[in-house]
C-alpha cells in the first residue's frame, strides 16, 4: 500500500482545493471499512494523510461528480501494480476535469476484498468496474439501474441489451470489421486476397465473422494454410488475412510473410490485435510483413497530446505511463463530461457523441452502449508503426 499512498500524495498536490479521492478497504469484514481521505491543502499547510469516517463537508455548495471506481487491486497483499497504474489515470482525468464550478470525487474500492454495498453505490454518479465478468454479475442488484462502465473484460458485452452496461472497449468483432473495410480501402488491381487459416480451423468465430464480413464486401478471396504457395504469383501485392486462433499457426505465417518480403516480395498481412499478444512473435517480423493490425488500444508516443500527458506524468510519479494509465485517464476523461448532462440522455448522448483519446478512441453504437471504435496501426519497414486516419 506504501506505492499507492505516496502516489496519491504527489498527484492530489495538483489538484484543485477540496478534490479528494477515497480508499475503501473491508479486510476482515465490514465493520473495518477503512475510509482514507487525501485534500490539496493550503500554502502554508503541510499536507496530511488521515482516516476518517464521515465524508467532509465543503465550504460552498458546487457540483460534484462521484465515481466509484471498481479495481482488484489486491490491497492486502502485493498490491496490483496495472490497477494501481490504472487507478492513477483515473486521477490524472479528475485532476483535469475538476475546475471551481465542478469538482471530482473517486471512490476507489478493491474487488478482491469485498465488492460496494447498495448504499454506497447509491452516493455515486458513475461507476467504473467492475473489470471481470462474475463480479459484474454480482453488482448488478446494488446498482439500482445505474450504469456501470465496463472496462476490460469482452464477455460483459453480452449484458448490455438487459442491462445499464456500457463497454467500453472494443470487443474483437469490432476488430475484424474495421480490418474488412481498411483491407478493402487497400485493394488495388491485380492484387491477390487470401485467408490465412490452419488446418481444421474454420469453424473459429474470428473465421466465419472474416469470411462473413468479406463476402458482404464483395472481396474475392481463396483459402490457403500456406504463404508460400503465393510467392511471386500476384500481378499486385499478396494481401493475407489471418483467419486462424492458433497462436503457433500465426507466428509461423508471419516469419513466412516477412521472409518473402526481404527476399523482394509485395505481401502485406492484415489481422486483429492478436498477433500483438503472440509471446513467441517477434515485433521486427510484424514490420517486415508489412502488418496492418486493428487494435482497441495504441497510443501513439510521438503525438503531441500523448506527449504533453506522459511529460505530466512523470512530473508527478517519476515514471513513465503505460498502458493502463492512458486506459483509466482516457475512460474517465470521455465519460465524465457526458455524465455532467442529464443520465436519462446517456445513451442518446454516447450514440451521438464520439471522442479521440491517448490510447482508446469512442464510436458507440446506436445502443449507446457498445463502442465500436478501433485503431488502424501499420507497420512500417523502418520499425515505426503508424495510425492510418
Amino acid at each position: 500500500m506504501k506505492r499507492y499512498l505516496t502516489a496519491v500524495v504527489f498527484l492530489l498536490l495538483g489538484l484543485p482545493a477540496g478534490v479528494y479521492a477515497q480508499w475503501y478497504l473491508f479486510p476482515g469484514g465490514r465493520g473495518s471499512k477503512d475510509t482514507v481521505v487525501v485534500s490539496r491543502p493550503a500554502a502554508d499547510t503541510t499536507l496530511t494523510l488521515a482516516p476518517v469516517f464521515e465524508e467532509e463537508e465543503t465550504e460552498e455548495a458546487v457540483p460534484v461528480t462521484r465515481v466509484a471506481l471498481i479495481l482488484p487491486l489486491k490491497s492486502t497483499e502485493t498490491p496490483n501494480s496495472n490497477f494501481l497504474d490504472f487507478y492513477c489515470g483515473v486521477l490524472m482525468a479528475a485532476n483535469e476535469l475538476s475546475r471551481p464550478e465542478h469538482k471530482y470525487e473517486i471512490h476507489v474500492f478493491d474487488s478482491t476484498v469485498e465488492l460496494p454495498t447498495m448504499p454506497q453505490l447509491d452516493s455515486s454518479d458513475l461507476i467504473i468496474g467492475p473489470v471481470n465478468f462474475d463480479d459484474v454479475v454480482s453488482i448488478l442488484p446494488r446498482t439500482r439501474g445505474k450504469y456501470i462502465i465496463s472496462p476490460l473484460d469482452p464477455k460483459v458485452a453480452q449484458l448490455t441489451d438487459r442491462y445499464n452496461i456500457i463497454q467500453a472497449p472494443a470487443g474483437w468483432e469490432a476488430q475484424v470489421d474495421e480490418l474488412v473495410r481498411w483491407l478493402a480501402d487497400d485493394l488495388r488491381g491485380g492484387d491477390t486476397v487470401v485467408l490465412l487459416q490452419s488446418d481444421g480451423n474454420s469453424d473459429g468465430e474470428i473465421t466465419q465473422r472474416l469470411a462473413q464480413k468479406l463476402g458482404e464486401e464483395g472481396i474475392v478471396y481463396s483459402i490457403s494454410s500456406t504463404p508460400a504457395s503465393y510467392e511471386g504469383t500476384a500481378k499486385g501485392s499478396c494481401r493475407f488475412v489471418i483467419a486462424s486462433e492458433n497462436d503457433s499457426f500465426c507466428s509461423s505465417a508471419i516469419r513466412e510473410i516477412a521472409l518473402m518480403n526481404l527476399k523482394g516480395g509485395k505481401n502485406i498481412v492484415y489481422s486483429t490485435s492478436k498477433l500483438r499478444s503472440l509471446s513467441d512473435l517477434e515485433t521486427e517480423s510484424l514490420h517486415a510483413a508489412a502488418a496492418r493490425i486493428t487494435a482497441s488500444y495504441y497510443a501513439d508516443a510521438g503525438a503531441p497530446a500523448v506527449r504533453r500527458f506522459s511529460e505530466s506524468y512523470r512530473k508527478i510519479f517519476k515514471g513513465d505511463p503505460g498502458q493502463w494509465v492512458f486506459q483509466g485517464y482516457d475512460l474517465l476523461n470521455y465519460f465524465g463530461p457526458l455524465l455532467e448532462k442529464e443520465p436519462d440522455m446517456w445513451k442518446e448522448e454516447l450514440a451521438a457523441t464520439p471522442g479521440k483519446g491517448l490510447q482508446t478512441d469512442f464510436s458507440f453504437d446506436a445502443s449507446g452502449q457498445n463502442n465500436t471504435a478501433v485503431r488502424r496501426l501499420k507497420y512500417n519497414a523502418n520499425n515505426t508503426i503508424t495510425i492510418v486516419k
